[in-house]
């Protein structure tokens, strides 16, 4: 029933927002109902009936009070579900297995169901979600994605690309799949980074501001960057202080400094 590929398609899943009940030996996949056409195409991508996805209603968030509509698959019971409960979970949490082994199937699966990417600035921040896990199984993640030239680090308990990168990822998984999840590739123009390398400048960066009374925006300016990242330096560099800003404030790749906006909350899913 289940070739590589399809074993390979079910990593990806399981990374992402698929799961296995326990004592079921069967697949559950479930996405918000915009995203049917999604659910659908794992259906048959996994040789099970499309018959077999449903919509429901869920019951009412305990925070929001909302009630979210989703699509769901649930697969046929089968011994296999039963092997890979074995390989994903232990003591009743998800981890991520030790065999596990990149391919495109996997991360474009992972991507559609638990990624995102948007443009900020020109530029496009990409982020593959790793909430389930602990800190070494995101560490694993992170080497498996380098093996086939993927650089990313961990934010929070997230994984998210360098902009270097954010390229070769979108190469390396092709097209997008299906009409409702397009939104998640970025235009071309947007995957190469446009930020500045700040680093060769950041004496005369201190001089302009200490010395010679420059504002960040006008060494933004300067510079062809932006204020937080002017910010940043001389924050970096004199520990000075600018007050409350609203703004999330970060750093970004290496040798680059370039905050990001504050990350938007993807709506609720089912899963």
């Amino acid at each position: 029933m289940f070739d590589q590929t399809r074993s390979e398609i079910l990593d990806g899943l399981l990374i992402g927002d698929g799961s296995i009940p326990r004592n079921q030996n069967l697949f559950y996949f479930g996405q918000r109902k915009d995203s049917r056409e999604y659910v659908e195409f794992v259906a048959k991508q996994l040789g099970i009936p499309v018959s077999r996805v449903q919509d429901r209603a869920r019951k009412p968030d305990s925070r929001t009070g909302r009630v979210y509509h989703c699509s769901e698959l649930r697969t046929f019971s089968d011994p296999y579900f039963a092997r890979q409960r074995e390989r994903w979970y232990r003591d009743g949490r998800k981890v991520v297995p030790g065999d596990l082994r990149i391919s495109r199937p996997l991360l474009l699966h992972w991507f559609l169901c638990d990624g995102s990417c948007s443009v900020n600035r020109g530029g496009a921040q990409m982020v593959l979600c790793t909430d389930s896990f602990g800190k070494e199984e995101v560490l694993s993640l992170q080497a498996m994605l380098k093996t086939v030239g993927i650089e990313c680090r961990p934010v929070g308990r997230r994984l998210r690309v360098r902009q270097k990168s954010i390229a070769r990822f979108y190469e390396y998984v092709g097209p997008c799949p299906v009409k409702c999840l397009a939104y998640k590739w970025v235009p071309e123009e947007n995957r190469v980074s446009r930020q500045t390398d700040l680093t060769p400048h950041y004496a005369e960066i201190r001089s302009l501001y200490r010395d010679d009374g420059w504002s960040c925006e006008a060494i933004a300016r300067k510079y062809g960057t932006n204020y937080f990242s002017i910010r940043y330096v001389l924050k970096k560099l004199l520990g000075a202080g600018f007050g409350k800003n609203p703004a999330a404030e970060t750093t970004c790749r290496e040798g680059v400094v370039a905050p990001s906006e504050t990350a938007r909350r993807a709506p609720a899913r089912c899963g």
